[in-house]
């Protein structure tokens, strides 16, 4: 099995290890990825990829690592994923608004240059939990349909390229960094665009999904930072498996688009009252930090 897959299962694995033990696991992610890659589920952060849907991934939403964005999540959130680490399986199909607002280029175009994949020392709250890598940054493959389930509110559509980058903390939560490539500034705009939006309409989408699930309609979702081509967003809600973990948790989901590119970051905090909070006060400072890691 090569590295992406061994990177996946290890992720995978701690989740369900960390969810029988009892603490959900979600990549707020980017949360989205494969689905060779359904697993346990930072905010998916991290996310397997499925093509329509995790975290983040958080992952956070759902997919790598299992979205740091569990978005995760997130870890792996997205179609999952994240980013997503540690994450849960993702449904097939996002349950998320479409995030295809208009055209995007043929599927030949050129991608663009790979930004590195941000240092885990400068995660949120990393004075705190010690996040470390996942392995490195992965080349993911994207879904003949090109749509990518990353959070269980929006789906990214017409990337020519993904890459995914997982995180796990002292506390053995996820944190995920996913890289859309565009085959222009136009197409990363309009598909920045349309994530935004469905972040923004997180609440109602997500209480719906805990509706259907049976579960307490908590969800809130709010936008905790905005800058030029950058948001970030907190989801604090019972969460309900799939592209996320069960239980109580807070996703936390940044985004920002810079050229051609397009990077959704998530981690996931677990319990009503987790370990380190962390203060969102920090958030602006996190859009400059993923910004400045593009334009680099």
């Amino acid at each position: 099995m090569n590295d992406f897959l061994t990177q996946r299962h290890r992720l995978r694995t701690l989740a369900a290890v960390l969810t029988a033990a009892g603490v959900g696991v979600a990549i707020a992610s980017c949360s989205s990825h494969s689905a060779a890659h359904t697993a346990a589920g930072l905010p998916v952060a991290a996310s397997s990829v499925s093509s329509t849907g995790a975290g983040l991934s958080t992952s956070a939403g759902t997919s790598a690592g299992t979205s740091a964005i569990a978005a995760p999540g997130g870890p792996s959130a997205s179609t999952t994923a994240g980013p997503k680490a540690p994450t849960t399986p993702p449904a097939t199909g996002s349950s998320g608004p479409s995030s295809s607002p208009g055209p995007v280029g043929p599927p030949n175009q050129a991608a663009p240059p790979v930004p590195p994949p941000v240092s885990a020392s400068n995660l949120p709250n990393a004075a705190k939990v010690s996040w470390k890598p996942m392995g490195g940054l992965v080349a993911m493959t994207v879904p003949t349909t090109r749509d990518i389930g990353i959070v269980e509110c929006a789906k990214v559509h017409g990337a020519v390229a993904w890459h995914e980058q997982g995180y796990v903390s002292a506390q053995n939560t996820p944190a995920q960094e996913d890289i859309f490539g565009f085959g222009d500034a136009q197409s990363a705009a309009q598909q920045y665009s349309a994530i935004a939006v469905g972040l923004n309409a997180c609440t109602q989408t997500t209480r719906d999904l805990q509706r259907t699930a049976g579960v307490p309609q908590d969800a809130v979702v709010t936008t905790t930072a905005t800058a030029a081509q950058a948001q970030s967003w907190s989801r604090r809600w019972t969460g309900v498996a799939g592209q996320s973990a069960a239980g109580p948790q807070a996703n936390h989901y940044y985004l920002v688009q810079r050229g051609p590119t397009v990077i959704l970051a998530s981690f996931t905090e677990f319990g009503a009252n987790p370990p380190n909070p962390y203060d969102p006060a920090g958030d602006p400072a996190v859009l400059a930090m993923l910004s400045t890691s593009v334009a680099s």
